[in-house]
């Protein structure tokens, strides 16, 4: 049996045959093997690379199908394919030989985020293993990524290169905030540092064009050398604009988003790829994601993530209690816990703040604690939207309003190009009704449920503000999508003591929308 990997993928019997498997699925699932430490996978692993979107029975029944395929297309060849209750391998191992010119697995292409995941893994771990070493950076930790950030300009003046510094000062520090990573900036004329040690490359270019300035941010991963990401910003007339505008703050979410990526597809940065995914399947609000979620932060938790890790396995618990109206005392005192603990891990980071803040204001009723500890999130970081939304959340409960939805709109541009920015819509939302602005709030909430559509609370809030705002058809519509992710749901569940609605009910409006419905 011999297999080629690099390229399209083949594989052929001892007399040349042809027997690749015909199924996108059962290709990818035997790659998934043949590329594995010893050959060997279990079921449940598999299943989550392939199928991460099913329910773990139809998981299940979809892998022992495309099994099945898969041994009739391997013929003779099909004994080599072993299998037990919970495990899979290739018995005698198969013989990848020598890497091929070509990408690794070129024609497999599998629309599973877990897939794409382990297949960009694989391709940059053989990147690295054929770059040529070189004497690298001189670091002492070679766990962290290391990051280069790298200003030049092209006759620009002072003033624009003073502004796009302040730039490389907030990506540099947003960077810090996400974990495992040193930054390294450079600035022209600094002692050139050799780069093939390092990561990512960001590249800011300052120039002038006619009246107008820009920076243009290019982020490089590396040892590839491939641009992964780039943008274009023009720069205002004061460092205002630089902290303030949408696009200065979008330019910098996204150059980070793209560098954690990056250094999530690392191969020495496991950790990072684990907690990227992890906080990426909280917000998808399904059982099934936080379960995920939480397993993942679970094997992270006792090395440097630690203190991140415990606030977002908090974060997970208050969650899944409100998602599902599960307040029981063992989800409650397991909250706590991890929020301590990850306070005690890490004290003085404003996410690790902010979440212990939302645990214990939602799921305690501890106001001043939750209030103070917003309070230090945001004194740490002011253009954190976490932060921000967490001291947001505080201040409407001692409600001051005004100051509740400043403080959601800086969170929502601070928040602007991040994967998970529909978030901060949804508290722009409860804000607005704060305030009693209704049409506002719905429309902020309408943002929210255009960028995920399958985020129920926006769809609990539209619902209900529709009903409020007298709009009942807009509500009966909202309603049925809404129920093909609770199929119980039916609109009195927005009257019951625990529906997650509770800024409408801190509010009393739940009792509006009982004279509504009646």
């Amino acid at each position: 049996m011999r297999v080629r990997i690099y390229g399209p993928f083949r594989v052929h019997d001892d007399s040349g045959a042809d027997i690749t498997p015909p199924g996108m699925k059962e290709r990818a699932l035997l790659a998934l093997l043949l590329l594995s430490p010893g050959q060997r996978r279990t079921r449940a692993w598999l299943q989550d690379k392939l199928w991460s979107d099913r329910a773990p029975e139809q998981a299940s029944g979809s892998l022992r199908q495309a099994l099945s395929n898969m041994r009739k297309a391997l013929g003779a060849e099909a004994v080599r394919l072993i299998s037990d209750r919970t495990t899979l391998w290739l018995a005698p191992e198969v013989d990848l030989g020598k890497a091929d010119e070509g990408e690794l697995l070129d024609d497999i292409h599998v629309r599973d985020p877990e897939f794409s995941d382990w297949l960009r893994d694989e391709r940059q771990a053989r990147d690295v293993g054929a770059a040529i070493p070189g004497p690298g950076l001189d670091l002492p930790d070679r766990r962290r990524a290391i990051v280069l950030l790298r200003q030049s300009d092209f006759g620009a003046s002072s003033r624009l290169m003073f502004l796009a510094h302040a730039i490389a000062q907030r990506i540099s520090g947003d960077l810090v905030l996400v974990g495992e990573i040193d930054v390294i900036q450079l600035r022209q004329g600094d002692p050139a540092l050799s780069d093939d040690r390092a990561t990512a490359i960001i590249d800011l270019e300052t120039y002038d064009e006619g009246k107008a300035g820009f920076v243009l941010v290019r982020v490089v991963g590396m040892p590839s050398r491939r641009t992964a990401w780039s943008g274009r910003l023009a720069l205002g007339a004061s460092v205002a604009d630089v902290w303030d505008a949408p696009e200065a703050t979008r330019l910098v979410n996204q150059t980070v988003r793209k560098v954690a990526e990056l250094v999530a597809a690392s191969p020495n940065m496991t950790h990072q790829l684990a907690f990227h995914r992890a906080v990426r399947r909280v917000y998808e609000f399904d059982r099934d994601g936080l379960m995920k979620a939480d397993e993942l932060l679970a094997n992270i938790q006792d090395g440097e993530f630690r203190g991140l890790a415990l606030a977002w396995r908090g974060f997970v618990r208050l969650t899944y209690a409100l998602e599902f109206r599960d307040t029981g005392p063992e989800i409650l005192a397991e909250s706590a816990a991890f929020a301590d603990d990850a306070l005690r891990a890490l004290a003085d980071h404003p996410v690790v703040l902010a979440l212990a803040s939302q645990v214990r204001l939602k799921l305690e009723g501890d106001l001043d604690t939750a209030h103070y500890l917003a309070l230090r999130a945001a004194e740490i970081s002011d253009q954190n939207p976490y932060a921000l939304e967490a001291l947001s959340q505080t201040l409407i409960m001692h409600g001051k309003y005004e100051e509740a939805n400043d403080l959601a709109q800086r969170a929502r541009l601070a928040a602007q190009g991040m994967a998970n920015s529909f978030n901060w819509d949804m508290q722009a939302c409860l804000t607005a009704v704060s305030l009693g602005q209704l049409d506002v709030a719905l429309s902020a909430a309408l943002d929210c449920h255009r960028a995920m559509p399958f985020y129920r609370p926006a769809l609990r809030y539209l619902v209900a503000l529709s009903y409020l705002t007298g709009a009942r058809d807009n509500a009966v519509f909202y309603g049925e999508r809404l129920r093909r992710l609770e199929p119980d749901f039916v609109p009195q569940l927005l009257l019951r003591p625990d529906y997650p609605l509770e800024t409408l009910r801190a509010l009393g409006r739940v009792e509006d929308l009982r004279t509504i419905l009646a």
